[in-house]
């Protein structure tokens, strides 16, 4: 019995210590390594919603051919988005509730995002050139991160200010003086780019384990149907598709760009932040200038080109940075 209470390199109270040592680091281990896999799940998250959301343009553009126009098309997005989404959340979370003290917030966020901002962007298109709106509209990740310093007193690490300046030089190249511009529209875009930062402010900002993920999305999709239905009403701007055609094609918008690229934005802010989710989400205008290369044979310009570059090299610069951050944190 007396050798139980020796503490040499061989006793059982060494052993036991040991062994506690070791499980502690598996322990250790299994969390960073979790920790780094839902990093890049954001990351990823994130870079598929913008790509979902560069493809937009390409779809409006056949549902606006068939008579729909653009404060129908916000509200047809979220509307014909409901059942599937309800369908999605409800597998997941088993339950369609939400405590009654949590709906003021989620109709502020979701005016901001999913009704204000599309309003206002798709509105600028008939006034300005699309790609004069989307350099406009993307000042949205330089105001998320000032937003987030003056008013949430958020501590924002410099290579997300280089980053942020590097996509805003990067955009500003995608700018073409030979383009028409009218003040109207530029004010328009300049709106959904304020109104899309404090959506992301708020959702980054929003906290409440009750109502995550999914469940979050449902009912901000809900708040934005009615309201863009009632504005559509009260405007007297509803103008649904003619052609059987034009349903299936607006059906197909509302579940790719609602139900798949809104539930993978507001999963990407959860997990890597705001801010990293607003610049990522630059690489939804170099997705548009593909597909306009592609599709409909857009010439593609130098400056375009080195623009795209730039926001590349923004996107991965604060991805690289933010990996190796965590890490270091683990260590």
């Amino acid at each position: 019995m007396s050798g139980c209470f020796y503490y040499g390199d061989h006793s059982p109270v060494f052993t036991f210590l040991e062994n506690r040592d070791i499980i502690n680091d598996v322990f250790y281990l299994e969390s960073c390594i979790y920790m780094k896999n839902k990093l890049i799940k954001g990351y990823i998250f994130a870079v598929l919603s913008a790509i979902i959301y560069g493809s937009m343009p390409l779809m409006a553009r056949h549902i606006y051919a068939d008579g729909v126009n653009a404060v129908t098309l916000v509200f047809l997005r979220n509307a014909l988005a409901l059942p599937s989404l309800a369908i999605i959340t409800f597998l997941k979370h088993r339950t369609l509730k939400v405590p009654l003290a949590t709906l003021p917030k989620i109709g502020l966020i979701s005016i901001f995002g999913c009704c204000f901002t599309p309003i206002l962007l798709f509105s600028s298109y008939s006034f300005i050139a699309t790609g004069t709106a989307t350099v406009f509209h993307f000042i949205y990740p330089s105001l998320v991160v000032l937003i987030s310093i003056i008013f949430v007193k958020k501590k924002v690490p410099f290579v997300t200010i280089m980053s942020v300046m590097l996509c805003f030089v990067g955009i500003c190249l995608f700018y073409d003086p030979s383009e028409s511009f009218d003040i109207k529209g530029g004010i328009l875009a300049l709106a959904s780019g304020l109104t899309f930062a404090i959506y992301v402010v708020l959702l980054s900002n929003y906290k409440n384990n009750s109502v995550n993920g999914l469940l979050l999305c449902f009912y901000i999709v809900i708040v934005s149907s009615i309201s863009s239905f009632l504005i559509c009403i009260f405007t007297g701007s509803l103008a649904l598709p003619q052609t059987l055609s034009g349903w299936l094609l607006c059906g197909l918008f509302a579940f790719l760009v609602t139900t798949v690229a809104v539930a993978f934005f507001q999963l990407g802010a959860a997990i890597i932040g705001g801010e990293k989710t607003s610049i990522l989400s630059v690489l939804e205008p170099i997705t548009g200038i593909l597909i306009g290369f592609i599709a409909f044979d857009e010439r593609i310009s130098l400056s375009v080109i080195a623009g795209s570059v730039l926001v590349i090299a923004a996107t991965t610069l604060i991805a690289i940075s933010d990996v190796r951050r965590s890490s270091k944190n683990k260590q």
